[in-house]
């Protein structure tokens, strides 16, 4: 699950980059414009792992929370709660894990029944829905016998490596750049 309005931001300034870099490409296709090329491909770069890799999954064992740098899945029997106030928490007995994508519930200005316009909570529906997959399970996605299933964390390596790369290339390119 991610939020909705990301989709459309990630095509927009994909698109913006797309056609930046082809037009550096085409109008100096030079040693410097192949290092210049690198500041919209790190943009691009950034956008995509910024849209694509923050997300939370819903599985059938476990509940996994994506994010750029980290990823933690943690198995349902391990959730002692949620915390919605800021965003999407899952509460363990070690320590409360975020989520980057799912935004808490908000607020917005609604009429009431007399006509006044009073700030009233907007919920979530994505944390709505990790909310009634949890209430929902059964007992045999929530046992553990044997202690089996744990925590697990894990950098995600090939994503850290791509961003310093990205960014290294628009650095030698805003350096190769007129000034």
């Amino acid at each position: 699950m991610r939020t909705t309005s990301s989709t459309v931001l990630f095509f927009v300034i994909a698109g913006l980059c797309v056609v930046g870099l082809g037009s550096i490409v085409v109008g100096d296709f030079t040693s410097r414009g192949l290092a210049v090329a690198g500041i919209p491909i790190a943009i691009i770069t950034i956008v995509y792992v910024l849209y694509r890799f923050p997300r939370v999954e819903l599985g059938h064992q476990e509940l996994a929370l994506i994010n750029p740098l980290l990823s933690v899945r943690i198995p349902w029997n391990l959730v002692d709660g949620f915390d919605t106030h800021f965003g999407l928490g899952v509460r363990t007995h070690e320590k409360v894990y975020s989520s980057w994508p799912l935004a808490g519930r908000g607020k917005k200005m609604e009429k009431d029944e007399h006509g006044v316009r009073r700030l009233k909570d907007n919920p979530n529906p994505a944390v709505d829905t990790v909310l009634d997959r949890y209430s929902g399970l059964g007992d045999n996605e929530l046992s553990n016998p044997r202690g089996e299933r744990t925590i697990t964390t894990r950098w995600n390596l090939g994503i850290i490596a791509a961003l310093v790369a990205a960014v290294a290339w628009a650095a030698i390119g805003f350096a190769a750049l007129p000034g």
